[in-house]
């Protein structure tokens, strides 16, 4: 039996053995394996020999070896002599004062386990429970290492408390790197417990992470509101070439369109085919169906080239268009030549035709 504490070596019923023999008719040597196989052994002086439960005075028996009571008068057949060793001096293997000592085997502990000192298991710590917290580990006072994380005795780690109430994991070494979990909803960065800014990576060439999922925006090369990237798209939209006032009855060989938005910067192409251009009536031709409106602000018309095939249409050089701040369409214009001013293109001047063009243009969605 092993003992945490003072070694007892002055208290008299610390420690009770009980032995108890089944005699035979004449028998008086009691020594070995009892009824319950435990082997008899005593310091002599410091044992009680009972028969049938009462008390044998000490000129009643005589011990030898440590192990062997003899009665002075012989007992009956299946006479009971029970026999109680004082273990009063526990050998210094058998338990592990205040400060220092080893258990040499396993230790369980059915209820709480308290340790205010260091504890090291060469074979392995498992600390198991069902339902509840299985272990506790609590600096007191002072903030610091909680938990020492070594390899061959030589720390490679370790998990703290550098402030009331936070948490950081910590690697060693000059370049080693770590994270604070704080009160205030951050996870940041740290150096030797210290605070480190711009200095540590996430992720490294060929230890890539994959996939990150923000519900935010991310800074990128300052901390203003003008580094913020808060959105990024890409998507399908349906060009439409149409009217100012009517658009109908139109049939399509091709509507295709892509985009990308990147903050609120958008870059849309497009590939649009009419084979007939039904009922498009109004004073303007447009590019209609931008995947998100232009911005609104003073002078945002964007502008942009556009290719054009066809067999009917106006006499034009080159194409243009312009877009229409705060709406979803740009208008197309056209050149007569070199030199020649802008005009804007008439429904009319569709045609059965086929456009092509690449537009980028800031949002405000």
């Amino acid at each position: 039996m092993a003992y945490i504490g003072t070694q007892p070596k002055d208290v008299r019923s610390f420690g009770r053995a009980k032995f108890d023999f089944t005699a035979t008719q004449g028998q008086t040597a009691f020594t070995g394996a009892d009824d319950d196989s435990k082997t008899l052994g005593f310091t002599n002086g410091q044992i009680e020999v009972y028969v049938n439960g009462i008390l044998m005075d000490e000129s009643d028996f005589t011990t030898s070896n440590g192990n062997t009571v003899t009665l002075a008068s012989a007992a009956n057949l299946n006479d009971i002599i029970s026999i109680v060793a004082m273990q009063t001096d526990i050998p210094n293997s058998d338990y592990v004062p205040a400060s220092g000592g080893t258990f040499s085997g396993n230790i369980t502990a059915s209820g709480t386990l308290g340790v205010t000192g260091a504890v090291t298991a060469s074979n392995g710590l498992t600390v198991d429970d069902d339902g509840a917290t299985p272990l506790t580990v609590d600096r007191a006072t002072s903030f610091g290492n909680i938990i020492d994380v070594q390899k061959d005795g030589a720390s490679v780690g370790a998990v703290g408390s550098p402030y009331g109430g936070e948490l950081y994991i910590q690697g060693t070494g000059a370049n080693s790197s770590g994270l604070l979990f704080t009160s205030g909803n951050t996870i940041q960065p740290r150096k030797n417990s210290a605070a480190d800014d711009g200095n540590i990576d996430i992720g490294a060439s060929g230890n890539k992470f994959k996939d990150l999922y923000l519900g935010g925006g991310v800074y990128i090369g300052g901390t203003g509101a003008v580094n913020k990237l808060d959105d990024y798209e890409e998507g399908t939209w349906t060009p439409v070439i149409g009217g100012a006032t009517t658009t109908s009855g139109q049939v399509y060989n091709q509507q295709n369109g892509t985009y990308t938005k990147i903050g609120n910067l958008v870059t849309a192409h497009a590939y649009v085919a009419i084979t007939n251009v039904g009922t498009v009536t109004g004073a303007y031709a447009y590019i209609m169906g931008l995947p998100f409106p232009i911005t609104n602000n003073s002078g945002a018309y964007p502008s942009f080239a556009i290719g054009y095939f066809g067999t009917t249409s106006q006499n034009a050089s080159s194409f243009t268009a312009y877009g229409n701040k705060g709406s979803s369409f740009a208008y197309i214009t056209y050149r007569q030549g070199a030199g020649t001013s802008s005009q804007y293109l008439s429904p009319a001047g569709i045609g059965n035709s086929a456009w092509i063009f690449t537009m980028t243009y800031t949002t405000e969605s």
